[in-house]
């Protein structure tokens, strides 16, 4: 089942889509990364699941409810984002700004609920500290316990991770594997560290452009980041017709002549093989394909053979 499901969903501003015909779908119960250069159209799609914006044609269904459909704003109160920037009033205490938001969303929280509020966020020890005085760690914990004061389901996060320290990223990285495993809360997070990204994601969809490229799960994701073998050639046209004469079934060539081959070699009689093809080789690497290296090669990447 999924949360969202979109139909050829676009935005434009000014006669430009920057959303552009986006199929997406949200497994219930993912941790979605949502990975796009900038401008990509990662906010701009948060935007329309939240109601902030509205689409110029296509449409979505959130929970089974379509986004024309007058229900959409009941299953839009089972949702909660940070979108861009973590909404905090920094004179306020971690306490006051629970209190300070209840009066936003016209909802009465009892003492112990918003104890552990910030118990869950791991900040219960601070809960009389004024904001002003908290890390950005710790601001945007505190931006996730105002998320979670209305027991979402579906939580929208836009680049949490930005600006954090190593500590900063483990800390709210856990967290959100946290509340996603013990709450089953829904997450869609877009980050671009795609390092941490790669570390919590169970589900992922690429963006670039305002299109969505390819959307796969972690599993299938790991299977494509498998183990290969960078060679680096003068002739990339002939190496080209050499790896087919060797059968070599699976590889990528690149214009700066690497060739990126995914088979399984035996390096030492495979390189014997190509020197007896006269082949210049100028360098040769073994290498596992990142998150981010995998992203870059979808938008920017060589021919797959």
């Amino acid at each position: 089942m999924f949360i969202v499901e979109t139909h050829d969903l676009t935005k434009r501003y000014s006669g430009k889509a920057v959303v552009d015909h986006v199929n997406m779908h949200i497994p219930e119960g993912s941790i979605y990364g949502f990975v796009g250069e900038n401008g990509s159209g990662k906010t701009t799609i948060m935007r329309l699941l939240t109601g902030i914006a509205r689409p110029s044609s296509g449409s979505f269904e959130m929970f089974g409810v379509k986004n024309t459909d007058p229900g959409i704003y009941a299953k839009r109160k089972e949702i909660s984002a940070i979108v861009e920037t973590v909404s905090l009033v920094p004179t306020m205490t971690a306490l006051d700004n629970i209190k300070f938001q209840e009066i936003y969303l016209g909802i009465k929280l009892t003492p112990e609920r918003r104890q552990e509020l910030l118990k869950v966020v791991h900040l219960d020890e601070v809960g009389k500290k004024k904001v002003r005085n908290f890390s950005l760690g710790m601001r945007q914990r505190m931006g996730i316990a105002l998320a979670l004061m209305n027991n979402p389901k579906f939580m929208l996060l836009d680049e949490p991770m930005n600006g954090l320290d190593p500590q900063g990223i483990a800390e709210l990285r856990d967290l959100l594997i946290e509340i996603n495993r013990e709450q089953g809360i829904t997450i869609l997070i877009s980050s671009h560290i795609l390092s941490e990204l790669e570390k919590i994601a169970t589900y992922y969809g690429f963006i670039s452009h305002g299109k969505i490229i390819e959307e796969l799960t972690v599993e299938e994701l790991q299977d494509k980041c498998r183990k290969s073998t960078t060679i680096k050639f003068a002739d990339i046209e002939q190496a080209y017709k050499v790896l087919k004469e060797l059968n070599v079934q699976d590889f990528k060539t690149f214009p700066n002549g690497d060739v990126k081959i995914f088979d399984d070699l035996d390096i030492g009689e495979f390189v014997s093989k190509l020197h007896d093809k006269k082949l210049k080789i100028l360098s040769i690497n073994s290498t596992d394909e990142s998150v981010e290296e995998y992203y870059l090669n979808l938008v920017n990447g060589g021919k797959k053979e």
